[in-house]
């Protein structure tokens, strides 16, 4: 599902004509709202505005959990900003702060997201026993093959080579 919504999603995007995308976002509201009788507390800009938010949330997740790093919210934001000024360069759409703000927010739940799951992963491995990840400094972590190289006395990880010493497992 994921795979079908990045492509469905940039299509929304970089879409020259904004009144469709407009009715398409009224349809969406009233298929969302009518159902669970909320037409009357929200309206379509409003639901614009949190599904600008939550459109950035499930990719940026998957990604941060991939490859963690808090720079795939600012790649985000960027790509934001870059998508606002495509759509001034149209002439049909108009650019929105708002949405850059909304992308960006989504975003960053989207990063923290992923990196909470990661690091909720690795604890329950943890819990389970596991090896301890090969860059932890503690002598005494359970899993890691230990050995001194020689000249500096240094203990270094086995198979690791962190620009200090020689690396022995090589």
């Amino acid at each position: 599902m994921l795979v079908l919504a990045v492509p469905a999603g940039a299509a929304l995007l970089l879409a020259p004509n904004g009144w469709a995308i407009n009715r398409l976002n009224v349809a969406v509201w009233i298929a969302v709202t009518k159902p669970l009788g909320l037409m009357g507390t929200t309206t379509p800009e409003q639901f614009a505005a949190v599904m600008n938010v939550l459109v950035f949330v499930p990719v940026l997740a998957a990604l941060a959990v991939l490859r963690p790093t808090w720079w795939w919210a600012a790649l985000a934001a960027a790509g934001s900003v870059g998508v606002e000024l495509y759509q001034m360069s149209l002439g049909t759409r108009e650019p929105d702060l708002g949405d850059v703000l909304a992308n960006t927010l989504g975003a960053v739940l989207g990063v923290g997201l992923g990196l909470l799951a990661r690091r909720a992963a690795r604890r329950a491995d943890a819990r389970r026993g596991h090896a301890r990840r090969a860059d932890d400094p503690r002598p005494d972590a359970p899993g890691l093959a230990r050995a001194t190289t020689p000249g500096d006395g240094e203990p270094r990880m086995a198979g690791r080579s962190d620009g200090g010493g020689r690396d022995v497992g090589a």
